[in-house]
């Protein structure tokens, strides 16, 4: 059975995945599920709890799709599979990757110590394949925490670019892209 708060949750998670964070109010939220705003503040104090809890759910909903995906056991093939994931969710759901990745957020976790400490389990599936790798020895010795934001830094700022229109706007290009920054960052861009 679907509770009200429940309700509230899926129409503010509808709202930012088509129009970002600032498409949420508690008044649009109530007019969906019925409601005075109100209402809607009784089982949220305010629009920045609301906001995290939509956060934290989008964050476990990703993390739970992701994990349970087969990771190839090469360290490069396992990385461009992590951007592929990850480009997939800015091409398909743009204010929602914004949102979950660079937006400013009251109680986004913040690097190095949310990380380290594994409050980011999706993260944590990308350090697990540089843990893998790094034992391996596929990678130069580092700290895995180090190299994921690398990795991640560089692609978020890509989406950042091309959802603000300074990429030319064909998605495959945008992929490819992606992928080779990818490439660029594990080979060093020293002659």
């Amino acid at each position: 059975m679907t509770t009200t708060l429940d309700r509230i949750v899926a129409v503010a998670k509808e709202l930012v995945a088509d129009g970002g964070s600032a498409s949420v109010s508690m008044r649009k939220i109530g007019d969906a599920v019925g409601l005075s705003p109100m209402a809607v503040y009784r089982h949220f104090p305010s629009r920045e709890a609301l906001l995290d809890r939509v956060a934290d759910d989008l964050f476990t909903e990703t993390y739970e799709r992701l994990s349970r995906k087969h990771i190839p056991d090469d360290t490069v093939e396992a990385l461009h599979g992590a951007v592929d994931d990850l480009v997939d969710l800015a091409l398909a759901r743009p204010h929602q990757f914004a949102f979950m990745f660079i937006e400013p957020r009251e109680g986004a976790r913040v690097y190095p110590a949310d990380f380290s400490s594994g409050r980011s389990r999706l993260f944590g599936l990308l350090t697990g394949i540089i843990e893998s790798g790094l034992a391996k020895g596929d990678l130069a010795p580092a700290e895995p925490w180090a190299l994921g934001l690398a990795v991640t830094s560089g692609l978020y700022g890509l989406v950042a670019l091309y959802q603000g229109g300074r990429i030319a706007p064909d998605p495959d290009a945008f992929r490819t892209l992606c992928h080779d920054t990818l490439e660029r960052l594990l080979h060093g861009i020293l002659a």
